[in-house]
């Protein structure tokens, strides 16, 4: 079994053992320094190389080997037998409890140059493609992936738009094929550097998740350990995969208004029951109304900085130089797209879109980190609000350069239809049987 962190190494080979040892006595244990426990019988892998601890004259312990345990003494000393030369030999406790670990998985990393019969790896989409060819050439016979499609439920996890709806196992797949992590020369990696397309994700991200800091820590921490009490109103609401969105997004409300970020959250919670909710802090997103800042965001389809916070001392002049270099970056992009010659990859077939449509296409692309290979103009779906709204603007004036007239208005009231559908459904998802809410208490003031 392989995983791409040790973290997920070590669980997995918890629970290879919890399965070995089903309804088996597991007898005297060893700690061994991954965490677990080990008995006879376990295989267990070497960390370090010990030239102390002969095999025979001209060799010895090392790095990667795997062994069974085959005794293990009162002091804690194992007895084991190499897998493969099926030699033996005895280690103290102290390297026991230092350099080894359970051998039923490992990491991507160290099974380079290791081969088995059948492989089974698992991923979480942040992975390259080059990782993802090790893992799948690792077997000889057969080579099983799982995708790991859910969120970890780290409350700390950065505010992403997956969080709320996390991606298909294709869509992870497509995203690992397109992170290439092959080494680049220098003068490749300044020209990347200096590309506006490339900075301009960065940049928006950076901006965004500054207006979450900023209205975290101009509420105070009181406001925030009172947020982060929410399942005393809506019992399990932060254990729910969408929490940390949603506690960003009632954070923002908060700076915005002035108000207690509960009582936000208890306005969307009394529209309807959360009973049916498979995700309850997914449906409240959906229900708090957008933010509504007087100035404009950067783009046209991102939120401005709130007066609280334009205001500030710190936050004012940091979040305006944030949103500056956004608008640059935006500007760069879609000049260069506007002088091109090429037709873009995303024109459709018979499309004759206008120099101004290109230059916003390319922008929204750029922001939103599109593989410039995608063939679609706006690419996925998407979750909030204000970006939902600017990409169907997109795609109706995609439309209209793509269809006459008259098919551009047939073509619109089925994009409306589609549209319609596809937001019940986005709706409809998180309804799954749940546990009824019981009343909790009311919202502090303000």
């Amino acid at each position: 079994m392989l995983a791409p962190t040790r973290e997920l190494v070590s669980d997995l080979n918890r629970r290879a053992r919890d399965h070995r040892l089903r309804d088996v006595p597991a007898g005297r244990e060893v700690h061994l320094a991954d965490g677990n426990q080990a008995s006879v019988g376990d295989l267990i892998i070497t960390r370090a190389n010990d030239r102390r601890l002969k095999l025979t004259a001209t060799d010895w312990v090392k790095n990667g080997d795997r062994w069974t345990i085959t005794r293990i003494d009162r002091r804690g000393d194992l007895s084991v037998r190499h897998n493969q030369s099926q030699l033996t030999v005895r280690l103290p406790a102290d390297y026991v409890h230092t350099s080894t670990g359970l051998g039923y998985a490992t990491t991507i990393h160290s099974a380079q140059g290791v081969s088995a019969d059948t492989m089974h790896g698992l991923l979480t989409g942040q992975e390259s493609r080059q990782l993802l060819y090790t893992m799948l050439t690792r077997g000889r016979h057969a080579n099983h992936l799982y995708l790991q499609v859910v969120g970890d439920g780290d409350p700390h996890t950065l505010i992403r738009p997956d969080t709320v709806s996390p991606g298909t196992p294709t869509e992870t797949l497509q995203q690992i094929l397109a992170c290439d992590e092959a080494p680049v020369s220098a003068s490749t990696l300044l020209r990347e550097l200096n590309d506006p397309a490339a900075r301009l994700l960065e940049a928006v991200q950076r901006y965004t998740d500054g207006l979450h800091v900023a209205a975290e820590q101009l509420l105070g921490p009181q406001t925030v350990a009172e947020l982060d009490q929410a399942d005393q109103y809506i019992p399990g609401l932060t254990t729910e995969p969408a929490w940390p969105t949603l506690r960003a997004h009632l954070l923002a409300l908060a700076a915005e208004t002035g108000e207690h970020p509960l009582r936000h959250m208890l306005t969307a919670a009394s529209g309807r029951d959360l009973e049916t909710a498979g995700d309850m802090a997914a449906v409240l997103y959906w229900r708090l109304p957008a933010l509504t800042p007087i100035d404009p965001g950067p783009l046209p389809w991102l939120p401005g900085i709130p007066p609280a916070l334009h205001d500030h001392p710190f936050w004012g002049a940091y979040l305006a130089k944030r949103s500056q270099l956004v608008a640059d970056l935006a500007r760069q992009v879609q000049d260069h797209a506007c002088q091109g010659d090429a037709e873009p990859i995303w024109t459709p077939s018979g499309s004759h879109p206008s120099t101004a449509l290109i230059g916003e296409i390319a922008v929204w692309r750029a922001a939103n980190g599109i593989n410039p290979q995608d063939p679609r103009p706006t690419g996925g779906g998407q979750l909030e609000t204000l970006p939902a709204l600017w990409k169907q603007h997109l795609d109706r004036d995609i439309a209209r350069a793509t269809y006459p007239p008259a098919d551009a208005r047939t073509h619109e009231r089925r994009q409306a239809r589609l549209t319609a559908l596809s937001r019940a459904d986005d709706r409809q998802r998180p309804h799954q049987k749940g546990e009824r809410r019981p009343s909790g208490p009311a919202a502090p003031s303000r």
